[in-house]
């Protein structure tokens, strides 16, 4: 039997370790990026442009999170590293901005706490390392949950990276698996685009697909 409790803390530790030393994937200074994240709201701006309960699943250190509070109501931002997460406030303390609720926890092991009737979730780069870690039935169950957790008419914004890399959790073929499981588990496509640039001097690809809950 696999043993849940002992996958949430072996992650802890991992994403600990990784940030540690501050962030890992440059996500505040990388000119990739902030183009990436510029992609990802072009996207919901041309959707709907303002949104009233969101969920930010993976947060890291909040840069994503602090421009997405600009644009709703309220967020919940969610990480399992507690060095991210500190970051996270700190810098949103410092910007006085004050409609973020950050929250150091695993969302796998969320349960009457998904269901909140989001109005808009985001899950951006997340998806991969929910997949390594856990088994696929339980990534299945929990886009079925994220499924009930949103209001009708709510959004899924998913965005990951899926070429231009060696590691093997963001190929293709599986990243659109994932993709793919959403829409099976009762979402609709809005729209899905490919983001493209250059990190490092690597050309990279992001799948960026925009989700609602039909109603």
């Amino acid at each position: 039997m696999i043993d849940k409790q002992k996958i949430a803390a072996e992650a802890t530790v991992f994403f600990n370790k990784l940030w540690s030393k501050g962030d890992p994937w440059d996500l505040e200074g990388n000119p990739f990026e902030t183009a990436k994240y510029d992609a990802q709201f072009a996207v919901l701006d041309a959707d709907k442009g303002r949104y009233g309960r969101a969920l930010e699943i993976g947060c890291a250190a909040g840069v994503f999170t602090r421009r997405l509070a600009e644009r709703c109501d309220s967020v919940v931002a969610l990480d399992v590293a507690e060095p991210a997460i500190a970051l996270a406030r700190a810098r949103s303390a410092a910007a006085n901005i004050t409609n973020i609720d950050y929250r150091l926890a695993n969302v796998m092991e969320w349960k009457e706490e998904l269901d909140e009737q989001w109005d808009l979730v985001v899950l951006a780069e997340t998806l991969c390392y929910l997949g390594w870690l856990y088994p696929f039935f339980d990534v299945a169950w929990f886009a079925h949950c994220l499924h009930q957790g949103t209001r009708p008419g709510g959004r899924l914004l998913l965005a990951n990276t899926c070429g231009g890399v060696e590691d093997y959790l963001l190929k293709p073929w599986i990243i659109r698996t994932y993709h793919d499981l959403f829409r099976n588990a009762g979402f609709e496509v809005v729209q899905d685009t490919m983001f493209r640039g250059n990190k490092n001097g690597a050309d990279i690809e992001a799948i960026v697909t925009l989700l609602k809950k039909p109603g």
